[in-house]
């Protein structure tokens, strides 16, 4: 189990309506939060409110540094009564934080050409990952390697229509290569990411792959099918719906393959929520 850090409260600096039903919330905390992973999330609900009860769990959309302190991003969908009301939040609204908590995503040195393919609002972490990475790239002196540089960054974003597809404007900034698919075809590749992946893969050399993706069931299901039999390291952020965000009320539990038992569960937030693709079980 990662650490846990409570961070405490933090002030709503902005909540802005991005598309139908997405926000991207920035928050400044009143403590300091240096070691953030990307893949990693917190539980933020307002303060002083009894209703919704329960805190929401949000993946780290982007995280800095600023003289005033630290400044989380988050971009979520609305899907329901908690997050319904983290988009009612305005500038100055106060919110209590519980992270940043689970295991973030882990950088493979001898793989250079990094894919990430996100569904719908699995885009949310993976663009936090694309833009980690490529301040890696900046900083190759720090990291010690000397194939930093060479790095190449595939996004591959799917969603069910165009209106759909957020975030696009971030990950190009950060990434070597943006493809997208559209469920309806009214962007991009018509059909779903994981086709599109399937599509491309084909003229590309998958010794020196590796994947990362976050996005609906479905399609993490999909994926791991497409690359069962390939030789292509694979983690993926699974999203469950979390009440405690700890690992004690068992409501997000998955199925995994145990090496003594054949198979039992973890906890996304406590085991994960990234796990490798291929310790996945699926009914």
């Amino acid at each position: 189990m990662e650490k846990k850090l409570n961070l405490g409260s933090g002030c709503v600096i902005e909540n802005v309506n991005v598309a139908k039903d997405h926000f991207v919330m920035s928050l400044l905390l009143t403590s300091i939060c240096k070691d953030a992973l990307p893949g990693q999330f917190v539980m933020i609900r307002k303060q002083g409110v009894k209703d919704p009860l329960l805190s929401r769990p949000l993946s780290l959309y982007g995280v800095y540094q600023t003289d005033a302190g630290t400044v989380l991003e988050f971009l979520y969908r609305v899907v329901g009564k908690g997050t319904w009301a983290l988009s009612r939040l305005t500038g100055g609204d106060q919110v209590d934080i519980l992270g940043p908590l689970g295991k973030p995503f882990e950088i493979l040195p001898d793989r250079n050409h990094v894919i990430l393919l996100a569904g719908g609002i699995g885009v949310a972490p993976l663009s936090y990952f694309a833009e980690y990475l490529a301040k890696d790239l900046d900083r190759p002196e720090e990291r010690g390697e000397e194939t930093a540089s060479a790095r190449k960054v595939s996004f591959y974003l799917g969603a069910t229509t165009a209106a759909a597809l957020v975030g696009i404007e971030k990950i190009e900034r950060f990434c070597t290569e943006v493809r997208t698919s559209t469920d309806d075809g009214s962007a991009g590749f018509a059909g779903t990411v994981t086709e599109l992946l399937q599509q491309d893969l084909a003229g590309l050399d998958h010794r020196n792959l590796c994947l990362y993706s976050c996005g609906p069931a479905a399609m993490i299901r999909s994926l791991s099918q497409l690359i069962e039999s390939l030789d292509i390291p694979c983690q993926v952020s699974m999203e469950e719906r979390m009440a405690c965000g700890i690992g004690a009320c068992l409501g997000c539990s998955i199925k995994v393959r145990d090496a003594s038992l054949g198979w039992s569960y973890c906890q996304v937030c406590a085991d994960g929520p990234v796990f490798d693709i291929k310790n996945l079980l699926w009914e």
